[in-house]
């Protein structure tokens, strides 16, 4: 970048240099005659690229000069592999320490390509010099792209189950399945490594198939999908967030639980009307964000509102310092970083993960084991 360019020297032989930059392990810098080089033609700016490392190097290079509004770049540069010899080399025959063109273009030209002032050139370059090569194509760890294919697979399954049946509905009442019983093939391994309670329940080889009521076969699907490597459409994450939160929590799909509470974070639309509904939900599936969130609301609203509407009796008491937390950060509104009291899941749950322990469980529970670890406790695996 030459900043201010129009204000640059304009005498023949009169030159400013680019800030250094690196490449292929050499310092580089652009010399640019705003005037022209001793010997360039009236009216053109010479440029060069020059080696600023004590040792050479073959390089093909381009530099580039876009136009701000889209039109017909200004470029040069070799179309081959030329060899810049050491920094302050005496330069033989065609080959020096820098390149480039005594009659690079006219200056008038270049005025239209500044940007806010400044002309911007951007440099190209590949190398032939071992290591230096350009990265290689090599095909990602096809292991979760062939876990996938394997999704559902009955020939090399070795666990299944039978999913429907009747379904708890979210007020507690009993309702028969609108779908029929489905049967679902799954590896054993794939639910040992990501849903442990429900890898527990079946056995390999057995014939006879693990029966999972309570469950629509769909949330069902969703969480084997997931446990292979699959990514669950966030449509269909928004739409039945609480269903996959409850089979996640059910089957220790620890991760997928998190995600559809974030989902459902995003999406529920707290009033002090369902207030102690969202958090009493919250607190029986320990869904410390929903929980946070709920706190957060209440902080926030009309002090007079909040004790003529809520039932607090409702409420189970050891929340209330989570509420209690929410008006400490809501009041602070200061950088509480390094503080664990005051810290947000989000940044427990990370911190936890960092540490490589646990990361569902409340704000309580997450804080102690963080301190716990920091005290020379047992990473949790």
């Amino acid at each position: 970048r030459f900043n201010g360019f129009l204000g640059l020297p304009t005498t023949k032989g009169e030159f400013v240099i680019s800030p250094e930059f690196s490449c292929f392990g050499h310092k580089w810098l652009f010399r640019i005659y705003p005037g022209g080089y001793n010997c360039s033609d009236d009216g053109y700016v010479a440029l060069f690229l020059l080696n600023k490392t004590r040792e050479s190097i073959e390089v093909e290079y381009k530099y580039i000069i876009k136009h701000p509004n889209g039109g017909e770049d200004v470029s040069g540069g070799w179309n081959k592999v030329v060899k810049f010899l050491p920094k302050d080399s005496v330069v033989v025959g065609d080959v020096g320490p820098a390149y480039g063109y005594r009659n690079f273009a006219r200056r008038s030209k270049l005025i239209n390509y500044l940007v806010d002032g400044t002309l911007i050139i951007e440099v190209h370059m590949r190398t032939n010099k071992p290591g230096h090569q350009s990265s290689s194509f090599v095909p990602e760890n096809p292991f979760l792209r062939n876990a996938l294919t394997d999704f559902g697979n009955e020939e090399t399954a070795d666990v299944k189950f039978e999913v429907g049946g009747t379904v708890e509905s979210a007020m507690g009442r009993r309702k028969r399945a609108k779908t029929p019983t489905n049967t679902f093939h799954a590896h054993h391994f794939a639910l040992r490594w990501n849903a442990p309670a429900l890898a527990d329940m079946c056995k390999v080889g057995d014939d006879s198939p693990t029966t999972i009521a309570n469950v629509q076969p769909e949330i069902f699907k969703h969480l084997l999908y997931y446990c292979y490597g699959g990514k669950i459409d966030q449509d269909d994450l928004q739409s039945k967030a609480k269903e996959i939160i409850e089979a996640s929590d059910r089957f220790g799909i620890v991760n997928l639980k998190l995600e559809a509470e974030a989902c459902y974070v995003d999406t529920v639309e707290l009033t002090l009307d369902n207030i102690v509904e969202v958090v009493t939900y919250a607190d029986s599936k320990n869904l410390a964000l929903l929980k946070e969130h709920c706190m957060d609301f209440l902080s926030s609203a009309n002090k007079i509102e909040v004790t003529e509407k809520v039932p607090f009796d409702s409420i189970p008491s050891y929340l209330m310092k989570d509420l209690l937390v929410a008006q400490a950060r809501c009041e602070t509104k200061s950088n509480v970083s390094g503080d664990l009291g005051l810290m947000r899941v989000s940044e427990l749950r990370k911190l936890a993960h960092d540490k490589g322990l646990g990361v569902d469980g409340s704000r309580e529970m997450l804080i102690a084991s963080i301190k716990d670890n920091g005290e020379g406790g047992e990473s949790e695996s």
